[in-house]
Protein backbone atom coordinates (compact mmCIF):
# COMPACT_ATOMS: atom_id res chain seq x y z
CA UNK A 1 0.00 0.00 0.00
CA UNK A 2 1.31 3.34 -0.82
CA UNK A 3 2.38 5.12 2.09
CA UNK A 4 0.49 8.66 2.71
CA UNK A 5 3.33 10.95 2.57
CA UNK A 6 4.20 9.76 -0.91
CA UNK A 7 0.74 10.68 -2.18
CA UNK A 8 2.43 14.16 -1.73
CA UNK A 9 5.22 13.18 -3.90
CA UNK A 10 3.14 11.30 -6.80
CA UNK A 11 0.63 14.20 -7.20
CA UNK A 12 3.49 17.11 -6.96
CA UNK A 13 5.31 15.15 -9.63
CA UNK A 14 2.37 14.64 -11.66
CA UNK A 15 1.60 18.02 -11.80
CA UNK A 16 5.10 19.36 -13.13
CA UNK A 17 5.37 16.59 -15.67
CA UNK A 18 2.09 17.53 -17.13
CA UNK A 19 2.84 21.54 -16.87
CA UNK A 20 0.02 21.90 -14.33
CA UNK A 21 2.76 23.42 -12.14
CA UNK A 22 5.97 25.37 -13.17
CA UNK A 23 8.86 26.87 -11.46
CA UNK A 24 7.44 29.58 -9.08
CA UNK A 25 3.92 28.66 -8.94
CA UNK A 26 2.36 28.34 -5.23
CA UNK A 27 1.11 24.55 -4.47
CA UNK A 28 -2.29 24.37 -2.42
CA UNK A 29 -2.35 25.00 1.00
CA UNK A 30 -1.90 21.90 3.33
CA UNK A 31 -5.10 21.72 4.33
CA UNK A 32 -6.74 21.43 0.58
CA UNK A 33 -3.97 19.34 -0.34
CA UNK A 34 -4.68 16.89 2.42
CA UNK A 35 -8.32 16.73 1.46
CA UNK A 36 -7.84 16.33 -2.52
CA UNK A 37 -5.32 13.33 -1.53
CA UNK A 38 -7.21 11.69 1.42
CA UNK A 39 -4.58 11.94 3.41
CA UNK A 40 -3.59 13.32 6.93
CA UNK A 41 -2.20 17.26 7.37
CA UNK A 42 0.76 15.60 9.18
CA UNK A 43 1.37 13.36 5.96
CA UNK A 44 1.36 16.32 3.74
CA UNK A 45 3.51 17.82 6.34
CA UNK A 46 5.81 15.35 5.72
CA UNK A 47 5.88 14.58 2.01
CA UNK A 48 6.69 18.78 1.16
CA UNK A 49 8.98 18.69 3.99
CA UNK A 50 11.11 16.10 1.79
CA UNK A 51 10.30 17.51 -1.00
CA UNK A 52 11.94 20.76 0.44
CA UNK A 53 14.79 18.83 1.42
CA UNK A 54 14.95 17.24 -2.46
CA UNK A 55 15.34 21.25 -3.56
CA UNK A 56 11.86 20.79 -5.49
CA UNK A 57 10.01 23.02 -3.75
CA UNK A 58 10.72 26.38 -1.32
CA UNK A 59 8.66 26.80 1.72
CA UNK A 60 8.47 30.98 2.27
CA UNK A 61 7.15 31.45 5.94
CA UNK A 62 3.98 32.89 6.11
CA UNK A 63 3.40 32.97 2.09
CA UNK A 64 3.18 28.93 1.62
CA UNK A 65 5.17 26.03 -0.56
CA UNK A 66 6.06 27.12 -4.06
CA UNK A 67 7.89 25.03 -6.72
CA UNK A 68 11.87 25.69 -6.61
CA UNK A 69 13.05 27.64 -9.65
CA UNK A 70 16.68 27.18 -8.62
CA UNK A 71 17.67 23.92 -7.37
CA UNK A 72 20.91 23.50 -9.01
CA UNK A 73 23.15 23.22 -6.13
CA UNK A 74 20.58 19.86 -4.12
CA UNK A 75 21.82 17.95 -7.48
CA UNK A 76 25.13 18.79 -7.91
CA UNK A 77 25.34 17.63 -4.14
CA UNK A 78 23.19 14.69 -4.59
CA UNK A 79 25.61 13.78 -7.51
CA UNK A 80 28.60 14.18 -5.50
CA UNK A 81 27.85 11.98 -3.12
CA UNK A 82 26.74 9.28 -5.60
CA UNK A 83 30.53 10.01 -7.22
CA UNK A 84 31.86 8.95 -3.71
CA UNK A 85 29.62 6.27 -2.18
CA UNK A 86 29.59 4.62 -5.60
CA UNK A 87 33.36 4.44 -5.22
CA UNK A 88 34.14 6.37 -8.49
CA UNK A 89 37.57 6.68 -9.22
CA UNK A 90 39.30 9.48 -10.89
CA UNK A 91 39.92 8.04 -14.31
CA UNK A 92 36.66 7.35 -14.63
CA UNK A 93 35.27 10.82 -13.47
CA UNK A 94 38.29 12.11 -16.07
CA UNK A 95 37.14 9.91 -19.10
CA UNK A 96 33.32 11.56 -18.36
CA UNK A 97 34.48 14.83 -18.21
CA UNK A 98 36.46 14.75 -21.33
CA UNK A 99 33.62 12.84 -23.28
CA UNK A 100 31.38 15.70 -21.83
CA UNK A 101 33.57 18.55 -23.10
CA UNK A 102 33.99 17.22 -26.22
CA UNK A 103 30.05 17.18 -27.03
CA UNK A 104 30.05 21.00 -25.22
CA UNK A 105 32.85 22.02 -28.05
CA UNK A 106 30.70 20.45 -30.63
CA UNK A 107 27.46 22.60 -29.51
CA UNK A 108 29.25 25.76 -28.21
CA UNK A 109 31.03 25.98 -31.96
CA UNK A 110 27.46 26.43 -33.22
CA UNK A 111 25.99 28.42 -29.96
CA UNK A 112 28.51 30.13 -28.35
CA UNK A 113 27.72 34.37 -28.11
CA UNK A 114 29.57 37.06 -28.88
CA UNK A 115 29.43 38.25 -25.12
CA UNK A 116 30.63 34.26 -24.07
CA UNK A 117 33.86 34.39 -26.81
CA UNK A 118 34.86 37.97 -25.74
CA UNK A 119 34.55 36.10 -22.01
CA UNK A 120 36.96 33.52 -22.86
CA UNK A 121 39.29 35.41 -25.00
CA UNK A 122 39.41 38.04 -21.79
CA UNK A 123 39.91 35.35 -19.03
CA UNK A 124 43.15 33.48 -21.80
CA UNK A 125 44.41 37.00 -21.36
CA UNK A 126 44.25 36.82 -17.89
CA UNK A 127 45.43 33.69 -17.78
CA UNK A 128 48.94 34.40 -19.50
CA UNK A 129 49.28 36.88 -17.20
CA UNK A 130 48.61 35.71 -13.46
CA UNK A 131 51.30 35.72 -10.79
CA UNK A 132 50.07 33.14 -8.75
CA UNK A 133 48.27 29.17 -9.31
CA UNK A 134 45.23 30.14 -7.38
CA UNK A 135 44.54 32.59 -9.60
CA UNK A 136 45.02 30.88 -12.90
CA UNK A 137 43.22 28.22 -11.69
CA UNK A 138 40.59 30.42 -10.88
CA UNK A 139 40.59 31.57 -14.63
CA UNK A 140 41.55 28.08 -15.64
CA UNK A 141 38.13 26.81 -14.21
CA UNK A 142 35.64 29.54 -15.58
CA UNK A 143 37.10 29.38 -19.05
CA UNK A 144 35.95 25.57 -18.76
CA UNK A 145 32.51 26.52 -17.08
CA UNK A 146 31.87 29.30 -20.05
CA UNK A 147 32.61 26.44 -22.83
CA UNK A 148 30.38 23.97 -21.02
CA UNK A 149 27.43 26.95 -20.38
CA UNK A 150 28.06 27.98 -24.62
CA UNK A 151 26.68 24.31 -25.66
CA UNK A 152 23.40 25.39 -23.96
CA UNK A 153 22.38 22.48 -22.26
CA UNK A 154 21.29 23.00 -18.94
CA UNK A 155 21.46 18.74 -18.07
CA UNK A 156 25.43 19.25 -18.80
CA UNK A 157 26.01 22.67 -17.09
CA UNK A 158 24.30 20.51 -13.84
CA UNK A 159 26.53 17.33 -14.59
CA UNK A 160 29.67 19.44 -15.76
CA UNK A 161 29.41 21.32 -11.79
CA UNK A 162 28.95 18.07 -10.23
CA UNK A 163 32.03 16.46 -11.63
CA UNK A 164 34.08 19.95 -10.84
CA UNK A 165 33.06 19.99 -7.00
CA UNK A 166 34.23 16.20 -6.53
CA UNK A 167 37.70 16.76 -8.89
CA UNK A 168 38.19 20.43 -7.30
CA UNK A 169 40.98 19.26 -5.04
CA UNK A 170 42.07 16.42 -6.80
CA UNK A 171 42.83 19.29 -9.91
CA UNK A 172 44.25 21.61 -7.02
CA UNK A 173 46.91 19.00 -6.18
CA UNK A 174 47.65 18.21 -9.62
CA UNK A 175 48.55 21.65 -11.07
CA UNK A 176 51.28 22.16 -10.16
CA UNK A 177 52.46 19.02 -11.45
CA UNK A 178 51.06 19.44 -14.97
CA UNK A 179 52.65 22.40 -15.05
CA UNK A 180 56.10 20.88 -13.62
CA UNK A 181 56.18 18.54 -16.28
CA UNK A 182 55.45 20.59 -19.29
CA UNK A 183 58.41 22.55 -21.02
CA UNK A 184 57.23 26.29 -19.65
CA UNK A 185 55.01 27.32 -17.65
CA UNK A 186 53.14 28.96 -20.72
CA UNK A 187 52.28 25.37 -21.64
CA UNK A 188 48.71 25.12 -20.33
CA UNK A 189 47.68 28.16 -21.19
CA UNK A 190 48.33 28.26 -24.73
CA UNK A 191 46.16 24.76 -24.62
CA UNK A 192 43.61 27.14 -23.36
CA UNK A 193 44.28 29.69 -25.77
CA UNK A 194 43.63 27.11 -28.16
CA UNK A 195 40.90 25.93 -27.24
CA UNK A 196 39.54 29.37 -26.78
CA UNK A 197 40.37 30.52 -30.26
CA UNK A 198 38.63 27.86 -31.81
CA UNK A 199 35.45 28.46 -30.68
CA UNK A 200 35.85 32.02 -31.80
CA UNK A 201 36.62 31.02 -35.31
CA UNK A 202 34.31 28.61 -35.31
CA UNK A 203 37.29 25.29 -36.05
CA UNK A 204 35.60 22.15 -34.19
CA UNK A 205 39.21 19.94 -35.74
CA UNK A 206 40.98 22.42 -33.68
CA UNK A 207 39.08 22.92 -30.77
CA UNK A 208 38.89 19.13 -30.40
CA UNK A 209 42.51 18.44 -31.02
CA UNK A 210 42.75 21.33 -27.98
CA UNK A 211 40.55 19.25 -25.80
CA UNK A 212 42.28 16.38 -26.32
CA UNK A 213 46.03 17.94 -25.84
CA UNK A 214 44.35 19.40 -22.58
CA UNK A 215 43.23 15.88 -21.18
CA UNK A 216 46.65 14.02 -22.32
CA UNK A 217 48.41 16.77 -20.16
CA UNK A 218 45.74 15.67 -17.62
CA UNK A 219 46.18 11.56 -17.63
CA UNK A 220 49.71 11.91 -18.21
CA UNK A 221 50.71 13.80 -14.74
CA UNK A 222 47.85 12.73 -12.88
CA UNK A 223 49.50 9.79 -11.41
CA UNK A 224 53.07 11.18 -10.92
Amino acid sequence: MEKSYLKVDNYIKEQVLNGCLKAGDRLLPERELALLLDVSRNSVREGLRILENMGVISSQQGSGNYISSDFDETIVSVMSYMYVLKEMDMDQITEFRYALEWQAMNLAIKKATENQKKRMLELVEQMSEAKTEDLRGALDKEIHYLIIESAGNEYMTTTFKALTCIMERYIHQMRDKIILGMSNDEGLTQVHRMIVEALVEGDLKKGIDGLKLHYQYINEYKNT
